[in-house]
């Protein structure tokens, strides 16, 4: 029994939204599993992440990275990623590049130099996994936007027939391989 195909609807569109927040898209496209799987995983890394480094290691700076690299906030090119849970710190970093105030209450805004120097003793290794994770979870998002865009690879029983004709050959392959070993 094959499956219709999948209506991607506006391709675009999907992307865009599940760029906005993960799993969005894919909801669009009615792929609700999906949908929900990449929600739930992409966003629970991501607060997780966030929760470990107690909400201040999602942060950007505008710097040059070749003339200030140990400022230059690498971390956030991945938490950029997940979408409206990390657009407060680019807002915030923009703000604070163009000496305006920071609004939301500082949220994500850049913490001063010496709160982030008190949570490395303090939390110790929390805070570098709670910055991996929040970058790892973005750019897993970038993996479901491709996949809200694409849609999946191939359908079941919608096989490339050169994949399954290269397969038929190894199993030949290898049926002559284990017969040659046994006894005539």
């Amino acid at each position: 029994m094959s499956q219709p195909p999948i209506n991607l609807r506006h391709p675009y569109r999907a992307a865009l939204l599940a760029w906005l927040l993960p799993g969005m898209g894919h909801f669009y496209q009615g792929r609700n599993g999906k949908g929900w799987l990449y929600a739930i995983c992409i966003l629970g890394l991501y607060f997780v992440g966030l929760a470990m480094g107690e909400g201040k290691i999602v942060y950007w700076r505008w710097v040059n990275p070749l003339g200030n690299p140990e400022k230059f906030c690498l971390y956030y090119l991945g938490q950029f990623w997940v979408g409206l849970p990390a657009l407060p710190a680019l807002i915030q970093g923009t703000l604070r590049h163009f000496d305006m105030s920071p609004i939301l209450w500082g949220l994500m805004a850049e913490p001063p130099q010496d709160i982030l120097n008190g949570l490395h003793p303090r939390l110790g290794k929390l805070v570098e996994i709670g910055s991996i994770y929040t970058a790892v979870a973005g750019l897993l998002n970038i993996l479901a936007i491709y996949d809200a865009f694409e849609g999946p690879a191939y359908l079941d029983g919608d096989e490339p027939a050169a994949a399954s004709s290269a397969s038929s050959s190894v199993s030949s392959r290898d049926g002559l391989r284990a017969g040659a070993g046994g006894p005539a």
